[in-house]
């Protein structure tokens, strides 16, 4: 099975401390002026702001041996479709995967926008669907839909997308949508639909990703728990005709060091800032508002919050996968703690059951970019430098169809 490696941007703010830290990098912080590294506190006109840091980045993840980087969409952070826009101009051959709900554009929108960076980019954008996994972030972007009816939305604005890409004549008429003899036409008619990520763990999500997308996304779980929802949404695909088209993903952090215990070190500096910070009751305070479902392990640190001090310890739910981040209100929440043999380790039992795409990232994402990209990448490509492909598989399919 193939593997590629993806990297993140810090859309919202760097993280070698706590989210809004006046010691993090850029302007992205708490207390104003008294930040560290890129400028601290921006104003227009300042030769230097956040958007280089965030280039320096890019260029470090490209540099390092990642195929692309993902670009997060949250109201607290900087817009995905802008900075890539931005950085795909500073880099050669990365890769932005942009996160956005329909609920942002109109579908034509949405297809001029991509068919125009397409062109300008050579083919290096890669479309993350998202529909929002908190009720109260919905209602401050100001969409009211409730959940599964997003994702009605989400599956008839992609068959519209798909309708204007391939047809210069295309009509529809929906719930939500409808057009009327449009499509690409001319030159923006040769740009390739980018590839389609999702993510969510719902019924509904499941269903959205089975029908439409190339990647399902997730988030690090036990590796018997991945395997079943792999098995679930694979048969789902199924039903679609598309079992062998869909492929899997994997968005973990990483916190990797010369040996275990220097890891362990370095994750325990964040979960015991994040409790003595009450990092942890803001989150429970805000449990909720979340439309999403909660992980397996998720419930159980819960539980363990009610009835007890959390202790480090308690947060692993594999070996070498750590929940602690996502207890202190760090998305995505796990990370792959240990050594760089044992991180290695961990990466290839999620391939083996059928991951194929990885999310890695860690904190700071600039000097994490290259720990990862010189610690960790070269295990897994060939002497070419490229990555290895670990068995033979059918070619993903263009998301054409």
């Amino acid at each position: 099975m193939s593997i590629k490696f993806y990297s993140r941007l810090p859309l919202h703010g760097e993280t070698k401390y706590l989210p809004g830290d006046s010691r993090n990098r850029g302007d992205w912080n708490q207390a104003q002026g008294q930040g560290t590294g890129a400028v601290s506190n921006f104003e227009v006109g300042d030769t230097f702001g956040y958007i280089d840091y965030l280039s320096q980045i890019a260029r470090a993840t490209e540099i390092n041996g990642f195929e692309g980087v993902l670009l997060v969409n949250a109201p607290s952070g900087e817009e995905p479709w802008l900075v890539s826009s931005l950085l795909a101009r500073e880099t050669k051959r990365l890769k932005f995967i942009t996160a956005f709900q329909p609920y942002h554009f109109s579908p034509w929108n949405a297809v001029q926008m991509a068919a125009t960076y397409q062109r300008a980019t050579g083919n290096r954008l890669v479309w993350n669907i998202i529909n929002g996994g908190s009720e109260f972030v919905q209602r401050q972007v100001g969409d009211f839909v409730p959940h599964d009816e997003r994702y009605e939305r989400a599956d008839e604005f992609m068959q519209v997308v798909k309708g204007y890409w391939h047809s210069d004549n295309f009509s529809f008429s929906g719930k939500y949508y409808q057009a009327e003899k449009g499509g690409l036409r001319g030159p923006l008619s040769k740009a390739e639909l980018p590839l389609i990520c999702t993510a969510g763990s719902s019924e509904a999500a499941r269903e959205f990703g089975a029908r439409h997308a190339d990647y399902y996304l997730m988030r690090a779980e036990r590796p018997e728990e991945i395997a079943k929802l792999i098995a679930d949404v694979r048969a789902r695909a199924a039903r679609w005709g598309r079992a062998d088209e869909i492929r899997f993903g994997l968005s973990v952090d990483v916190i990797t060091r010369e040996t275990d215990e220097l890891a362990h070190t370095e994750a325990r500096r964040f979960f015991d800032a994040g409790i003595a910070a009450g990092a942890d009751k803001a989150v429970a305070a805000h449990a909720g508002l979340r439309s999403a479902r909660k992980l397996s392990h998720e419930n159980e640190f819960s539980a363990k919050a009610d009835t007890a001090a959390p202790k480090y310890e308690d947060f692993f739910v594999y070996p070498h996968v750590w929940g602690g981040l996502g207890y202190i209100g760090i998305p995505p929440g796990c990370a792959l703690v240990g050594s760089y043999e044992n991180v290695v380790a961990r990466i290839r039992e999620y391939n083996e059951i059928g991951i194929s795409l990885f999310f890695l990232a860690g904190y700071p994402h600039l000097e994490e970019s290259y720990r990862i990209g010189e610690y960790i990448l070269p295990h897994f490509r060939d002497q070419a430098g490229v990555n290895v492909q670990l068995e033979t598989t059918q070619p993903l399919a263009a998301a054409n169809g």
